[in-house]
């Protein structure tokens, strides 16, 4: 009698011994799971860029290098004198970087025409010269990566030149219906024509651009 009750004893111990292993096992299993991404615990929220704006008057276009704002202006002014105003405005004489910001700047040219003269045609200076008739061009806005969005009008660049200087300023063309056709120009292409001259003809203005705050 005494060794049967030894033995249910040590059974039952043997017992409690087991279901302690199976509970510890089954805890750090959950351990593991918690640690290991399993779903228990929340991922960090990723950190978000600040986004960049311009100021009242500046519409935003997307570069490489971030956000570039862009403003147009009405003015009868050659090249050094659009830059000019364009470095009183904290900004650079601007080119283009993509399609996109192409045809943004020439809507933008487009409604500065019609509501602000009755001109319906004209063109923008803008920040894409070359230094002689037998260089190439290139952008002048310190932003813009190439000039592979610059798209040019048939027969453009053109060799011309007038009063001792070259065509070597690339300008945009605007143009709206009832406007005077010249030569084979686009609306929102590019032509060449002189540098320090300017005329009072047609529409006559120029685009700014600054870096996105």
């Amino acid at each position: 009698m005494r060794n049967l009750v030894i033995f249910l004893l040590f059974g039952t111990l043997f017992a409690i011994g087991e279901s302690i292993i199976i509970r510890d096992d089954s805890s750090d299993s959950h351990e593991s799971s918690y640690y290991s991404g399993g779903g228990h615990r929340p991922k960090p929220p990723r950190p978000t860029k600040p986004s960049s704006k311009c100021e009242s008057g500046w519409t935003r276009v997307q570069r490489l290098s971030g956000g570039w704002c862009v403003k147009v202006f009405a003015g009868l002014t050659n090249q050094p004198q659009a830059e000019s105003i364009c470095a009183q405005n904290g900004a650079r004489l601007s080119a283009v970087e993509s399609s996109q910001e192409r045809e943004t700047i020439a809507e933008l040219g487009r409604v500065l025409m019609t509501t602000s003269s009755t001109w319906k045609f004209g063109s923008l200076r803008t920040g894409i010269k070359r230094n002689t008739l037998n260089s190439p061009f290139y952008v002048t806005d310190g932003n813009a990566k190439d000039l592979n969005a610059v798209k040019w009008s048939h027969a453009e660049p053109n060799q011309g030149s007038y009063n001792g200087g070259g065509n070597n300023c690339g300008m945009m063309w605007l143009w709206v219906p009832g406007g005077r056709q010249v030569q084979q120009r686009v609306h929102g292409e590019f032509f060449s024509m002189v540098c320090h001259i300017t005329w009072n003809d047609r529409f006559r203005g120029f685009v700014c651009g600054k870096s996105a705050v």
